[in-house]
């Protein structure tokens, strides 16, 4: 067993603290040389600081993200966790669904690059959405970050939103990588009844689509309970009541 997988070993035990600044640096350098995650450092990094707040006020509740890809940020999440929170990972696992009407020509635009077959992956890999064993990828690369999902209460459920989320009150935190905006709209319509006081929501696309954004937006003009936790690419935000 190499040095680092026993490191990672020895965090997972039930009784590990909260990761340190450099560890999370280290995990967030891991994943990205391996090619996992479309999310960049400062998106990772986010991810880190909404976990930290929600380790540090307490929040109960479960962890979960709606859009898996790789499996990279899931991984983070998976590490950032306490042990026995549950992390629930809602994807298709396959192909990313069409936009809609709602969404602009910016998701209309990359989808049809995706479609056509010519959407490059991560560092030259073969694009994610392309592959016929993506759930079982995603589950090879839990475990190559020492994550077993049934030791570290971790479960898949592949499927559509619509079919598959429904999660259980409360929701302690939520990271939301779906891109388009009906798939963010029903994110949120399934998850803000959930979420806990003091509760965070990560939106990973609100920077970079429209639809995303709009459908964000739209909640947070009918909902005064929220308040903005961080706004860098990704935006993060907490329920208040």
């Amino acid at each position: 067993m190499t040095p680092w997988l026993q490191s990672l070993r020895d965090w997972l035990s039930p009784s590990s603290p909260s990761p340190d600044a450099a560890t999370v640096t280290a995990w967030i350098a891991k994943i990205r040389a391996a090619n996992l995650s479309y999310c960049g450092p400062p998106k990772l990094e986010n991810i880190a600081e909404a976990a930290r707040l929600v380790r540090e006020h307490r929040i109960r509740g479960s962890w979960l993200e709606c859009g898996v890809a790789l499996g990279g940020s899931a991984i983070l999440l998976g590490l950032l966790k306490p042990r026995r929170v549950p992390l629930d990972l809602y994807d298709v696992f396959a192909m990313i669904p069409p936009p809609g009407p709602d969404d602009g020509g910016d998701a209309h635009r990359r989808y049809a690059e995706i479609r056509s077959g010519t959407s490059e992956g991560i560092g030259g890999d073969v694009y994610y959405g392309y592959r016929d064993d993506l759930h079982e990828q995603v589950l090879t690369n839990l475990r190559a970050f020492a994550l077993e999902p049934a030791r570290h209460a971790i479960r898949t459920h592949p499927g559509l939103f619509e079919a598959t989320l429904r999660p259980k009150a409360p929701v302690a935190l939520a990271h939301i990588d779906c891109d388009w905006y009906h798939s963010v709209r029903v994110c949120i319509e399934r998850i803000a009844p959930a979420l806990a006081p003091g509760g965070i929501i990560v939106f990973d696309d609100y920077s970079s689509y429209s639809g995303c954004r709009r459908a964000v937006d739209e909640w947070l003009a009918r909902d005064r309970r929220l308040e903005q936790v961080f706004l860098a690419r990704s935006l993060g935000l907490r329920r208040t009541d």
